[in-house]
């Protein structure tokens, strides 16, 4: 192996890690309920801070907070209208994330209550 292969792998490596470290920063960044909440609402169209706050019942201050991380991260975009701060998605593709993971979820607890159902046969047999 010569100097210019081990090089490459070393890069190659960095690379890898730099991106993994990304990717942990946007799934640390979608571990919060209310901002996946968020997401799904921002899915159609983009909405007003006070479209978000009524649609999921939290303070104003909070939205705001979460809004303001995923814009941070590159998850969101603002854009002013007026007075108002118009939200939407950066790119759709993270709802297919969060769609692979919520079916991942769904399946698992279909599999527990399969499981749960045949221990509680089995215990009135």
């Amino acid at each position: 192996m010569n100097a210019g292969t081990v090089t490459t792998t070393q890069t190659e490596r960095q690379q890898n890690t730099e991106l993994y470290r990304m990717q942990a920063e946007i799934c640390q960044t979608l571990a919060d309920p209310t901002r996946l909440e968020i997401l799904q609402l921002l899915s159609g169209e983009p909405k007003a801070v006070k479209d978000l706050v009524e649609a999921t019942g939290q303070r104003q201050a909070k939205i705001s907070q979460h809004l303001t991380v995923m814009r941070q991260r590159g998850i969101v975009e603002a854009e002013r209208f007026g007075v108002e701060m118009h939200y939407s998605l950066a790119d759709p593709r993270i709802l297919d994330a969060c769609k692979i993971t919520r079916e991942m979820l769904l399946d698992r607890l279909t599999r527990q209550g399969d499981l749960a159902r045949q221990i509680a046969q089995k215990e009135n047999d």
